[in-house]
């Protein structure tokens, strides 16, 4: 992870990979029926963690690192996918319960954030999860974006034994706003 977060560190959100600690309380929010999206997979540690749970049937992972994208594909139960911006047209038909999300979206524009939210929101199922996490304090998206894709926080957590600390945000969709 070191060296992948050298080459490109806007593209890579960290240094080390989750704890196990950031991992749990990520996992803690999903709904562990049919598939779960994981975007920004990174070396897999969320991944490899949701293939153990059993009723689990499919992650997509998303990861544009061909690194990391190759070593995904070892995952039992993984589909990993390098284009973020094909989630809308892969899962619109689908029932999503839950997207996980590791990519440092503080990094992205506003337009690009603006887009992959309203493509992850498109595909969450009513009463869908969008999990995410930042190392900074505050929401990634902006309570405007998070309103007009019908996303409301629920949940806010400091994880401190991580490093560096993570804060997750667990925001649900409510086709009803």
């Amino acid at each position: 992870m070191i060296i992948e977060f050298l080459r490109n560190p806007k593209n890579t959100g960290s240094v080390i990979s989750s704890s196990q600690f950031l991992v749990q309380e990520m996992i803690s929010h999903i709904s562990p029926e049919g598939t779960i999206i994981e975007l920004g997979a990174g070396s897999g540690v969320i991944t490899r963690k949701l293939a153990t749970i059993q009723s689990v049937d499919t992650i997509y992972t998303y990861e544009n690192n061909p690194i990391f994208h190759k070593s995904l594909l070892k995952i039992d139960k993984t589909i990993c996918v390098s284009d973020l911006f094909t989630m809308k047209e892969r899962h619109q038909h689908q029932k999503v319960k839950t997207i996980i999300s590791s990519i440092p979206f503080v990094n992205f524009s506003t337009t690009t954030k603006a887009k992959a939210l309203s493509d992850m929101s498109t595909v969450l199922d009513h009463g869908g999860k969008l999990i995410q996490y930042t190392y900074l304090n505050r929401c990634p998206f902006g309570a405007e974006n998070l309103e007009q894709n019908k996303l409301i926080l629920t949940k806010v957590k400091k994880v401190w034994l991580n490093i560096p600390p993570a804060t997750v945000f667990v925001y649900e969709k409510n086709d009803n706003l």
